[in-house]
């Protein structure tokens, strides 16, 4: 399948918007690890009671809890950078652009609805009940997702 040019520009752009803002959490991400970490080390180095201790295991956890979303904010980074090694196909795949008549998603890593060139996606992972519903359909064909009907009109 061979994409045309708009097509190939507005992935591009979405895929480019949608990795900026996990990006960005990313960042942000880190940015309260690390001032978590900094404040329990400093936190442990004044410390001479229990409220002190409290406060340094607080830290502890709040950087434990954030790891996660840490880790999968990386993953998302990694396989957003990949996308345009992927060859589109017939077939609803991981980077593919999806119109419903409920909307647009991209297919890579979910996020809110964002803008692009005055248009609104909402990004989804290939593990979304949207994603594995619509795989294998053509354009015209309807999907049940969570008691609501998608009607695909275009992917690419």
């Amino acid at each position: 399948m061979k994409l045309t040019k708009e097509q190939e520009t507005e992935k591009k752009a979405v895929v480019a918007q949608l990795l900026i803002m996990k990006e960005n959490s990313y960042k942000n991400m880190m940015s309260m690890q690390t001032a978590d970490m900094e404040e329990a080390e400093e936190t442990n180095e004044e410390s001479e009671n229990l409220f002190e201790d409290g406060k340094v295991d607080e830290s502890i956890n709040r950087v434990e809890a954030r790891s996660s979303v840490v880790e999968a904010l990386q993953h998302d980074i990694n396989m957003l950078s990949n996308l345009d090694e992927i060859e589109p196909t017939e077939e609803i795949q991981l980077g593919d652009i999806i119109e419903t008549d409920k909307g647009r998603f991209i297919v890579g890593a979910a996020s809110d609805e964002f803008e692009v060139n005055g248009k609104k996606y909402r990004g989804i992972s290939v593990d979304s009940p949207l994603f594995l519903a619509l795989k294998g359909k053509h354009n015209g064909d309807s999907v049940d997702v969570n008691g609501n009907t998608f009607t695909l009109i275009n992917s690419y």
